[in-house]
């Protein structure tokens, strides 16, 4: 009997595409990191739902991603790049180490963050939006 595919792995998937695509000294990361002050300019991006619409062939996962920087204009543009590099890549099918994305699309954002952890400051502006991103085992 023949194993089927496994679902890749769609953090892995979106991480590696946003840090392909950003410019050089963008830091990209699944989680927060505790140094985060450190890192800016910084996209977290990681899944916060989805389903597999087929369980063996196609995940469709909800994505937060999550962009800051020092300045409110920077995050902003960040976040607006981010987007644009994340839906690129699945416009592309963008190819992972166990998969591919096939399909991308807003739900909502970029929109800015001033409440909840870390805490915005006078120099520290974030931006979050959500997407819905499909992946298919290679």
């Amino acid at each position: 009997m023949t194993t089927p595919p496994v679902l890749p792995d769609v953090d892995e998937l979106v991480t590696s595409a946003l840090r392909a695509g950003l410019p050089d000294g963008v830091a990209v990361r699944v989680l927060w990191p505790a140094d985060w002050v450190d890192v800016l300019p910084l996209v977290v991006a990681r899944r916060v739902g989805g389903t597999a619409i087929d369980p063996i062939g196609l995940d469709a996962a909800t994505v937060d991603v999550q962009a800051a920087a020092t300045t409110r204009r920077a995050a902003s543009t960040l976040a607006r790049t981010a987007r644009v590099v994340l839906l690129g890549a699945c416009r592309v099918q963008w190819r992972g180490r166990d998969g591919y994305l096939s399909h991308g699309e807003d739900v909502s954002g970029p929109f800015e963050l001033r409440t909840g952890e870390p805490v915005a400051g006078p120099d520290f502006f974030r931006f979050q939006a959500t997407y819905r991103v499909t992946a298919r085992p290679s």
